[in-house]
């Protein structure tokens, strides 16, 4: 920090400032510029309305850092590079809570794909919520994700691959799956014309009635 421009300083004042400076405000300051470099190559895909909103706010902070400076206000500096550090971790934190949503998002997006791809077209949309909801994914220590499936508060399976095999037993899906007869078990298909037992939501009703899922 240049305090030369500062009048009434003797050397001995100089040098006690500038040693504050480097020991309680230095680090911080060392910090938030790596934040804000972080910050800049998150920006770069942003709108140009966006863009000039951002650089304009950071002209802003950087005018009020050189004045404290001038001033030689080094408790009011320590202070400006304390909240810029939380607001650039903040935003920081937000931009890494996003990113990991939108990973889980894409975990079990597969997961889900997996596991429908097992059940027949015509009950595809109405076992996606009940599947959504017995799917949750985890990571282990290495970060790999770990796809784990539940049924009332039980872990029934740990892939998707255990999850069609251990479905194909259990009376709620295997009246669902792909290969079972559309009539499903007690089902009573109706013959003839485009009647009520011939829609798709009438199959469903009456496959899943059979099956007890309804």
């Amino acid at each position: 920090m240049d305090l030369s421009t500062i009048d009434g300083l003797s050397e001995e004042q100089t040098a006690k400032l500038s040693a504050l400076f480097d020991n309680e405000v230095g680090g911080l300051k060392n910090k938030v510029d790596e934040l804000l470099t972080e910050k800049k190559t998150a920006t770069a895909g942003k709108t140009e309305a966006e863009r000039l909103t951002e650089e304009a706010r950071q002209a802003n902070v950087k005018m009020a850092e050189e004045k404290l400076k001038l001033s030689g206000d080094m408790e009011g500096l320590k202070t400006h590079y304390e909240t810029q550090l939380a607001e650039s971790t903040a935003l920081a934190e937000s931009r890494a809570k996003q990113a990991q949503t939108s990973l889980d998002s894409m975990h079990k997006q597969t997961a889900l794909s997996g596991v429908l791809a097992n059940i027949h077209d015509d009950f595809k949309s109405i076992a996606s919520d009940k599947l959504s909801n017995m799917l949750k994914i985890g990571y282990n220590d290495d970060g790999l994700v770990k796809t784990t499936f539940t049924d009332n508060g039980v872990t029934v399976a740990d892939s998707v691959e255990s999850f069609n095999s251990w479905a194909k037993e259990q009376d709620q899906f295997k009246g669902i799956l792909k290969g079972v007869d559309s009539s499903g078990a007690g089902g009573h298909q109706t013959t003839g014309g485009v009647g009520e037992g011939n829609t798709v939501q009438s199959k469903l009703g009456q496959r899943l009635k059979a099956q007890g899922i309804t």
